[in-house]
């Protein structure tokens, strides 16, 4: 399951609370914003209601990361401590169930967090005085980190945002709690983070098959040969 995903069943499920509204809000300011930020999907699904809740229902049969013998995949984050907290509250195979949906989808809480971080990635807010846009020219005084190097511990080394801005941040260390690195111990797959330019891995043992096909990218693969040290000259490309 990625975040986009996870936004359409908070699009399509009511909240429980009584507030005649969704899981995602639909009216008001920020109403529109989700719904332009859904408006492709809609307009494949919102006029055939049996199709919108069997693809919904399909989204949620999606589990939320694999730890596979030989290799593990997420969305956006490998976050052990998370991934433990939020098991018990999972059904099998790591599949969110309606309970564990709502909660998630409520701001301040663990489950938002945790689920947040697995499929967006860990965010720390930026210092004083910082910001950049991001692709869609929307101002960000938060930014997501390279969470799978232990080595990057400063903001400047960690934060993922154009290459002038992260080079105007103060090497100041980011917050413990978003220094988590990654075990090496298996090699992990993520999309999430909209890279772009030649296919390069993240780290010896983490890399990113996202590379803009949803914006005139191409769309590329990994071809993964059960090897422990993964290498760029395997990734394969619609280019």
């Amino acid at each position: 399951m990625g975040n986009h995903e996870f936004n359409a069943i908070a699009w399509y499920m009511r909240d429980p609370a009584p507030s005649d509204e969704y899981l995602r809000p639909r009216r008001g300011e920020l109403g529109a914003k989700n719904r332009y930020q859904h408006a492709a999907f809609l307009a494949e699904v919102e006029h055939d209601p049996d199709l919108h809740g069997g693809v919904i229902d399909w989204f949620l049969s999606l589990p939320l990361w694999l730890d596979l013998p030989d290799l593990r995949v997420v969305h956006a984050c490998w976050h052990p401590g998370f991934m433990a907290e939020l098991s018990p509250n999972l059904k099998s195979g790591h599949r969110l169930d309606e309970a564990t949906m709502i909660k998630a989808s409520r701001r301040g809480t663990k489950e938002f967090r945790q689920v947040e971080t697995l499929l967006k990635g860990i965010e720390v807010k930026l210092p004083p005085g910082h910001s950049f846009k991001d692709k869609s020219g929307i101002t960000r005084h938060e930014a997501r980190t390279r969470w799978w190097d232990s080595s990057a511990t400063t903001y400047r080394e960690a934060a993922l945002m154009p290459p002038d801005d992260r080079g105007e941040l103060p090497n100041m260390s980011i917050p413990e709690q978003a220094r988590i690195g990654y075990a090496d111990d298996k090699p992990v797959f993520v999309g999430h983070y909209w890279m772009t330019g030649r296919p390069e891995i993240l780290s010896p043992t983490v890399a990113c098959v996202d590379y803009s096909a949803g914006k005139g990218g191409p769309l590329v693969a990994y071809r993964w040969s059960g090897e422990l040290a993964l290498s760029s000259a395997n990734f394969v490309s619609s280019d």
